[in-house]
């Protein structure tokens, strides 16, 4: 199998080939949420405790929030804009113990193997431990840093980190569409979450993505 992203004014050509020994876990049809816009970034909440995710949820959640839009001549456009139309953002999701990248064709995931969050989360300056003992799904959002600046210079250090604003905040209003409770976290170990995503050598992690049924009864947060 083999997927390809291109970029028409770099006149590059970005493949992803897939390796037939990893193991491709194809996502359900994605159930389009009931609640209106306006709806969902009214009743918006960071949530700090949670359930376990269904795949149901997942695929909905992943195929809303940052899957495939449509299609423009070689450019494969997501529901998050990216800058340039490169594929800037990797997505990752670390559930009970497994770790997979989101390949938003075939719309599936790919299984990179086992991990926890252990360490992921401890920080000195920002130690968030408990997210740790509550998540049961985490969504990786990072940057791809080695196609952007050929076009982009060192600015494209700059529209990663909005591409990926962009994309939380997809996540953030679709996850609240489909009741499930979510909190981006920035507070994190770098070298931590880069081992358990394996990461390539240009890749920056830019954000986490706690997300499950919210808890009754909980503190929300902001």
């Amino acid at each position: 199998m083999e997927l390809v992203e291109r970029d028409a004014d770099l006149g590059a050509q970005v493949e992803v080939r897939l390796d037939p020994r990893v193991p491709v876990i194809p996502l359900p049809e994605p159930v389009p949420p009931a609640m209106t816009l306006a709806e969902a970034l009214l009743s918006r909440r960071s949530h700090y405790s949670y359930r376990p995710l269904s795949r149901q949820d997942l695929s909905s959640l992943l195929w809303y929030a940052v899957g495939v839009q449509r299609r423009s001549g070689p450019h494969v456009l997501g529901t998050n804009p990216n800058a340039g139309g490169l594929p800037t953002i990797a997505v990752h999701v670390v559930q009970r113990g497994s770790v997979f990248e989101y390949l938003r064709e075939p719309h599936a995931l790919s299984l990179l193997g086992g991990g926890d969050l252990e360490g992921v989360f401890a920080q000195e300056e920002f130690a968030q431990e408990e997210f740790a003992r509550r998540a049961d799904t985490v969504i990786v959002l990072s940057g791809r840093m080695g196609s952007g600046p050929a076009k982009y210079g060192p600015r494209h250090y700059r529209t990663a980190h909005v591409d990926a604003g962009v994309a939380v905040q997809n996540l953030y209003l679709v996850a609240t569409a489909l009741g499930l409770g979510c909190c981006a976290v920035a507070g994190f170990s770098d070298d931590a979450v880069k081992a358990l995503v394996r990461a390539g050598e240009h890749d920056v992690p830019l954000v986490l993505f706690v997300v499950g049924q919210p808890v009754s009864g909980h503190n929300e947060g902001a």
